[in-house]
């Protein structure tokens, strides 16, 4: 088990009254699993990714990463960065650096690999999605399609047990959200990556082994055992 998320709580305090997002809520994820998560815009999708992803702090309960309890600031910078990818529904490339270098700058913090190991991993990523013409481009240069791709990429560059991914199709067209979810599921097979993926899509949900719905601050299951 890669997650296991016990009672996990998140409110958030306005002057007029407290908003309750997430209540005592349960989850695991295993490797290899792709989990859908669905909801009304609103409902906590997002704060739930965070919380996985240690961008933010619950209320209470505890988070789980590989059956290491994360409960201090040291934990959370090691299991992230080791750990855990990123890819959402925009790009986020840096505008001024290069796919290439794009792609290197998460590598960066990596003491236990050299630059030429670094290139060597990016040019096999870029190799295996036939993108290795656009490594000297910069993002502007980039279609739509590809700067998400290469947004896939980065989000794989850190070899990650688990990628979050929050509406990743949201601002794609049928036929990239189509090369999106082979990437997904390509990866998966090939390196054991398990995905979690808030999304409105169907088509998403078509490939997932679970697909799960945020309502009342709990997740109910629609899809695949839970």
């Amino acid at each position: 088990m890669i997650i296991n998320v016990k009672n996990i709580n998140k409110a958030y305090n306005t002057e007029i009254e407290t908003n309750t997002v997430l209540c005592d809520l349960n989850f695991q994820l295993n490797s290899g699993e792709i989990v859908a998560i669905r909801g009304e815009s609103g409902s906590g999708k997002s704060t739930f990714l965070n919380l996985l992803g240690m961008l933010d702090a619950s209320d209470g309960g505890d988070l789980f990463i590989e059956d290491k309890l994360i409960n201090s600031i040291d934990d959370i910078e090691s299991t992230r960065s080791k750990t855990i990818g990123f890819l959402f529904q925009f790009h986020h490339l840096l505008p001024e650096f290069t796919v290439m270098e794009n792609l290197l700058i998460p590598l960066m913090i990596n003491i236990n690999s050299t630059q030429n190991e670094n290139i060597k991993w990016c040019e096999e990523l870029l190799i295996t999605l036939k993108l290795m013409h656009v490594k000297d481009r910069l993002p502007s240069a980039l279609s739509g399609g590809e700067r998400q791709r290469i947004s896939f990429l980065r989000s794989l560059i850190n070899k990650p047990k688990f990628i979050l991914a929050d509406e990743p199709t949201g601002n794609l067209d049928y036929e990239n959200t189509q090369i999106l979810l082979e990437l997904i599921t390509t990866f998966r097979d090939k390196y054991n990556i398990a995905f979690i993926i808030a999304t409105h899509d169907d088509n998403v949900t078509k490939i997932c082994d679970r697909i799960l719905n945020l309502k009342d601050g709990k997740l109910h299951h629609i899809k695949g055992n839970d």
